[in-house]
């Protein structure tokens, strides 16, 4: 779930906050340390006179920081462009995500407008089509729907034991939710027609179950379809020759801050690699992955208050209501 930080908060506080970033996943990888134990080895070796001649320019050990300074730019520009591609894969997984679970409220808000007196196939509706958002990101998070996910489907109401074992033996993980989808509309469409609703009614609310299975569908086509692996590759090649070439070249010094400088340039730059792992893919536990269970919680409840909420003003129409 993500971290709610204050945007107000002093520079080193929040720099020194750790918990909630990359940093404890950089520092799980053993390549960070490889690095890191590489550039300490070239470091005291240089400090003892081993390589007493790499400092000195002209030699077979020197460093030329000219060439370092091209392959570093080509990296930055790559990892630079790679993060912002996947933040707004992100952010378009967000707001996909965000108004699937809104249509469900708008298709409430619809149904108790224009289904007079049927309000058991109003709740038999919006129960089928919650069921269908649940098994849905129980799909997409879990790649299949897991006996704590049927359970909670159970325990509260969205679907029965018999609905489920139905489901469950005849259709894939990723049909399920579709199929309930569909008898949201088959449920919607006897609803319509017994409180006898406007034709045009009965498509908008059609339309809106056809758009968040169209919205549902984009989101797995955009799991589905990373930036290609040629490209990581490549970043992940140059990453590893910059590092190489900085874990050697700022070892050559005599400095005390030298390891302190090369410890958070490669903070840095793996950082930034880990974070663009963990954006590519929000349906999960890491700090930036969406709160979905907190999102379904606040939409179902909001789907209930609007769906079972009684009238007291208004009950004997809104033209008394209006005259006071």
């Amino acid at each position: 779930m993500p971290f709610q930080y204050n945007y107000h908060a002093p520079l080193v506080w929040t720099a020194l906050h750790l918990s909630s970033s990359v940093v404890p996943a950089v520092f799980s990888r053993p390549t960070f340390w490889l690095f890191f134990l590489m550039h300490i080895c070239v470091y005291v070796a240089y400090g003892q006179g081993y390589l007493a001649d790499a400092g000195q320019e002209g030699s077979p050990l020197s460093l030329n920081w000219r060439a370092v300074q091209v392959i570093t730019s080509m990296t930055t520009f790559f990892e630079v462009f790679y993060t912002n591609h996947v933040y707004a894969r992100y952010e378009r997984l967000f707001f996909l995500s965000r108004s699937i679970l809104g249509q469900l409220n708008n298709f409430v808000f619809d149904l108790r407008v224009f289904a007079h007196g049927q309000q058991d196939l109003v709740r038999l509706a919006t129960r089928y089509f919650a069921s269908g958002v649940f098994l849905f990101f129980a799909e997409v998070g879990q790649e299949a729907v897991s006996d704590d996910a049927a359970a909670n489907l159970i325990r509260t109401g969205l679907m029965t034991e018999e609905e489920l074992l139905e489901l469950n033996s005849t259709f894939t993980a990723r049909e399920r939710s579709v199929v309930v989808m569909h008898w949201s509309g088959r449920v919607l469409r006897e609803a319509l027609l017994c409180a006898k609703a406007p034709n045009n009614v009965l498509k908008a609310a059609i339309d809106r179950l056809i758009q968040t299975r169209d919205q549902q569908q984009q989101i797995r086509d955009t799991l589905k379809f990373p930036i290609p692996f040629p490209y990581f590759h490549l970043l992940n090649a140059m990453v590893v020759v910059n590092l190489l070439l900085w874990a050697y070249g700022m070892g050559l010094t005599r400095s005390y801050f030298a390891p302190l400088g090369f410890f958070f340039a490669e903070l840095i730059f793996c950082g930034m690699v880990e974070l663009a792992g963990q954006l590519s893919d929000p349906f999960g536990n890491d700090a930036v992955d969406f709160p979905l269970t907190s999102w379904l919680a606040t939409s179902f409840e909001d789907t209930r208050v609007l769906l079972e909420y009684k009238f007291t003003l208004g009950r004997d129409g809104w033209a008394e209501v209006a005259a006071k």
